[in-house]
Order: C-alpha cells, then sequence, then structure tokens
C-alpha cells in the first residue's frame, strides 16, 4: 500500500502542474490544438481593420490591378490633351481680341497746324514766294483693323486741309490769290523701341488744289478759279505724349518738311501741327 502512495502523488503533481499554469478561462491546449506558424499571407490578413471585409487572394489580386494610378490610366481620356490645347488656342485668340477692345487709344487724333509755304514763282525766283499757312488735319490710325501687331500704330493717314494766300502787282495791276490745298495721304511710322510714343513717318498721297485769284485793273475786278489735282508727299517727326495715367487723351504733335506737286509747280511746306489724340 505504501508503495503504490508515492508514485501517485509524484503523477499528480506532474499532470497538475501544466494545468495551473493555463487560464482559469482558457482551454488546455493540446498539442493537436497549438497554432501553425502565422504566414505572410495570414499577417497581411490580421493586418486589416477588423470591421473590413477578409481579403481573399482573388480579391487582392484584383485591388493590385485596380490601384488608383492603374485607374486613372485606364480611365485617362487620351484626347484630353488635344482638346486642351485647342481651348488654350482658343483663350489666347480671345485674349488677343481682349486686347484690341481693351487699348485705351482709339488712333484717332485732330490737329491744327501752321508754318511756312514755299510757292513755285511765277516769276522764276529760285526760293519762291515765302507765304504763312494754316489748316487742319484728321489722323487715323487705320493699322489697327490688321491683326499685326507691329502694324497697329504704323500705319496711318491723313485728310488734310491747307490753306495759303499772297497778294502782289502794282498800282495799276493787282493780283490776289487764294490757294487751298485738300490731301488724302497715307504714311509709315517707324517708331523708336517697342511701345514708343514716338516716331518718324514718311507718307504719299494725292489731293486737289484750288486757286482762286481776283485781278484788280484800274478798280474793276476779274475772278479766276482753277482746280488741279495735286501729289504730296514728304518725312516728319510724330509724338503723342500722355498728358496723364488716369485719361486717354494725348497731346499729338508733328514736325515736318512736305511737297505739294500741282500741275509743273512744286510748293513746299515746312510746318509743325499740335492736337488732340484719344
Amino acid at each position: 500500500m505504501h508503495s503504490w502512495i508515492l508514485p501517485c502523488l509524484l503523477g499528480g503533481l506532474t499532470l497538475a502542474a501544466p494545468t495551473f499554469a493555463q487560464d482559469d478561462d482558457s482551454p488546455y491546449a493540446y498539442p493537436d490544438d497549438e497554432q501553425p506558424e502565422e504566414t505572410s499571407s495570414s499577417r497581411r490578413r490580421h493586418a486589416q481593420d477588423d470591421d473590413s471585409p477578409y481579403a481573399y487572394p482573388d480579391e487582392e489580386q484584383s485591388e493590385q490591378r485596380d490601384t488608383p494610378r492603374r485607374r486613372r490610366s485606364r480611365s485617362e481620356d487620351t484626347s484630353s490633351d488635344f482638346r486642351r490645347l485647342a481651348e488654350e488656342e482658343d483663350e489666347e485668340k480671345k485674349f488677343e481680341h481682349l486686347a484690341r477692345m481693351d487699348d485705351p487709344n482709339t488712333g484717332i487724333a485732330f490737329e491744327v497746324l501752321g508754318g511756312a509755304m514755299f510757292l513755285s514763282s511765277a516769276r522764276g525766283q529760285q526760293l519762291g514766294d515765302i507765304l504763312p499757312a494754316i489748316g487742319g488735319r484728321f489722323t487715323w490710325e487705320y493699322g489697327r483693323l490688321l491683326n499685326v501687331e507691329p502694324l497697329r500704330e504704323a500705319l496711318w493717314f491723313d485728310v488734310r486741309y491747307t490753306y495759303a494766300g499772297m497778294r502782289e502787282g502794282t498800282q495799276l495791276i493787282v493780283g490776289d490769290t487764294r490757294l487751298h490745298y485738300a490731301t488724302i495721304a497715307p504714311a509709315y511710322e517707324l517708331t523708336f523701341g517697342e511701345g514708343s510714343d514716338y516716331g518718324v513717318y514718311a507718307q504719299v498721297g494725292g489731293g486737289i488744289a484750288y486757286e482762286h485769284t481776283t485781278l484788280e485793273i484800274g478798280g474793276k475786278l476779274t475772278p479766276m478759279d482753277e482746280i488741279k489735282p495735286l501729289i504730296q508727299y514728304g518725312v516728319g517727326l510724330r509724338g503723342r505724349t500722355k498728358l496723364s495715367s488716369e485719361s486717354n487723351v494725348r497731346l499729338a504733335w508733328r514736325v515736318e518738311l512736305l511737297r505739294f506737286r500741282r500741275g509743273y509747280m512744286d510748293d513746299t511746306f515746312l510746318g509743325a501741327s499740335l492736337g488732340t489724340a484719344f
């Protein structure tokens, strides 16, 4: 009896040690119930959020295929670049069109002019008769109608009127002559740099010269009228000085040397003009 007691106590102590080592609530882990070694796929599954559904291998592959970069490449329209470039070209054209509409200057100017007119002398004098001359002109920069930016202010024309008169003769015969020049002359201007308001120009145009002469002989008046075509050509210096940063009105001025060819006679005008440009 005593020989069986000792082996039974030793066997009970041996079985009791692992039993007490476990948690009271957890079942005894037998060798067959041990958890297998965690694989890489199981680690990925455990790394997922508890609320997210389990990603099976097929779903993982589809997710890899449907990454944001791959989805964007599939859904991207290959013609979007062409549409974007076309829209940019339209925007540039629209911008250029608005730039022409927003131009503060209209290219219109009104000026009064004055100077000296050297008339061809009927008596054969070398310098001719020097007479005071006055007049006025209207200027329009028609280059603004074109789509070429360098020609916007380089092309313009004048509608001009100039008057000069003289009275000469003897006590018996007196001649009173009045000359009226009406011309339209296109011009081309070279400005002093891009965007400059000053430049030199050359112009060639045409018009008519109306000459009214009253011949007085012994107190008797005899009027004579004559109209001749003429050609106007010359060079000059032109400026449009800005008067205020808050206003579009500018001071238009010009210094010029012109010739009027009427018939076989050449009249020369040297003078200046001053006015307002808008």
